[in-house]
């Protein structure tokens, strides 16, 4: 799931990371049909997502495993620089507003409310300079590092499959990058 606004600079690159996953997933899997599948079918579904808080808990339920793309604020940022989270790494914290929530806590909730949530979460976590400026599009150092970015999450999806595949791997075989 590539999280963030494309209308607002850099916090657009997983969106903008999606979208070139996705073309590149669709053909691939052309060529793979081609060829003869061996092992259980693996179901990837790509989204690009500019909602926060509760509003995801609908886009993420149902899946055994989650990544999300997203920018993340760092002191001294380096455009691009990219750094690979679990869901333990993710802190716990209120966000900008009351109705705000992050998503260790939507992940909480949903399981609450006996809604199946991914038992697997991974960020790639960009860091960013440009996120606030209103109709920019992505910085030329953030488009130079896409190409990393979409290797990164390939990799991750990659292993994600492997993991998938195994008995007693993922139940459902459902990833949401």
């Amino acid at each position: 799931m590539g999280l963030g606004n494309d209308l607002y600079g850099d916090d657009g690159v997983g969106i903008h990371a999606v979208r070139i996953l996705k073309e590149e997933w669709a053909a691939q899997d052309r060529t793979r049909v081609r060829k003869k599948r061996t092992g259980p079918a693996v179901q990837i579904d790509f989204a690009e997502c500019s909602l926060s808080g509760i509003a995801i808990l609908d886009v993420i339920r149902g899946y055994d495993a989650l990544v999300i793309i997203d920018t993340i604020i760092r002191p001294d940022p380096a455009t691009g620089r990219i750094h690979l989270l679990e869901m333990s790494d993710v802190r716990d914290v209120p966000g900008p507003s009351p109705h705000y929530i992050s998503i260790p806590q939507t992940i909480a909730l949903g399981e609450q409310l006996g809604i199946k949530m991914p038992e697997i979460m991974k960020i790639i976590a960009v860091e960013a300079k440009n996120l606030y400026s209103l109709g920019e599009p992505l910085s030329e150092g953030m488009r130079r590092r896409l190409p990393e970015i979409v290797e990164t999450t390939k990799s991750v999806l990659t292993d994600l499959m492997k993991l998938a595949k195994r008995p007693n791997g993922l139940a459902s075989r459902r990833i949401s990058p």
